[in-house]
């Protein structure tokens, strides 16, 4: 076959291109990816059924599918965002703005999510009026393939336990899984900031800093080349505060 041709496959309107080459190394036939992306109509109309019955979690599960696929078989924006406004509306309607928020603020510019965060507004700000000053929580940063890059603070005695477990979301993820990487250590706190070197037992020489404020924690990488985690997988960057 030759290696310059560009197929594409129709979802809807949509004409979706796939490079032969790209899935035969990856040891996906062509008839293989379009066949799981011709699904993600059903994973949509899936969630649909489920919302209409009110059962969130079951629609959650199944926009997150459509998210997903999405993403990997690189659909146009506007249909990427229509997945996570899907799965935004299911934790909107079960009362959780926090995560609602963290879900439309991955392509905020979108129509969709300017609607649906304008409409909300007024709750999602009381939820994060409603956050305690204090560090404790779960904070979400968006990793690809419906996949969240979490850091869970929890106090333990006079400091604190953070865990983190990460991913790394390639071209493939939605076929063979996505790259991890995870630490857990115990932090002094002070005025929302605390700082983390690995040790020899983290397998990694990486260095953090992390500013936590009431909303929003930051993590700086410092110093180290190696984390210890699976490849492209980092632990720096802005997360959302989801749960107190």
């Amino acid at each position: 076959m030759d290696i310059k041709l560009r197929r594409f496959i129709q979802i809807g309107t949509i004409l979706l291109p796939l490079t032969t080459p790209f899935f035969a190394q990856a040891d996906i036939t062509e008839e293989q990816a379009t066949a799981n992306c011709l699904k993600i109509s059903e994973y949509s109309a899936e969630g649909g059924k489920y919302y209409k019955l009110k059962q969130y979690a079951k629609a959650r599960e199944q926009y997150e599918q459509q998210a997903g696929w999405s993403e990997s078989c690189q659909l146009d924006e506007a249909k990427i965002a229509l997945a996570y406004n899907n799965v935004a509306l299911t934790y909107l309607h079960e009362g959780n703005y926090l995560k609602a928020r963290a879900w439309l603020s991955i392509l905020p510019d979108d129509k969709k999510s300017i609607f649906n965060l304008g409409k909300n507004g007024g709750e999602i700000e009381n939820s994060l009026e409603k956050l305690p000053n204090q560090p404790e929580g779960q904070y979400w940063q968006y990793a690809g393939a419906a996949l969240w890059n979490t850091i869970t603070i929890k106090p333990q005695g006079q400091r604190y336990k953070v865990d983190f477990q990460g991913y790394y979301a390639g071209l493939m993820a939605m076929y063979y899984g996505p790259n991890i990487g995870e630490f857990s250590t115990v932090l002094a706190v002070d005025n929302g900031k605390a700082h983390y070197a690995m040790s020899e037992e983290d397998n990694g020489d990486c260095a953090y800093d992390f500013d936590i404020k009431k909303g929003l924690l930051t993590v700086t990488r410092t110093a180290g080349e190696s984390c210890g985690f699976g490849h492209n997988v980092g632990a720096e960057g802005v997360y959302q505060r989801v749960e107190f």
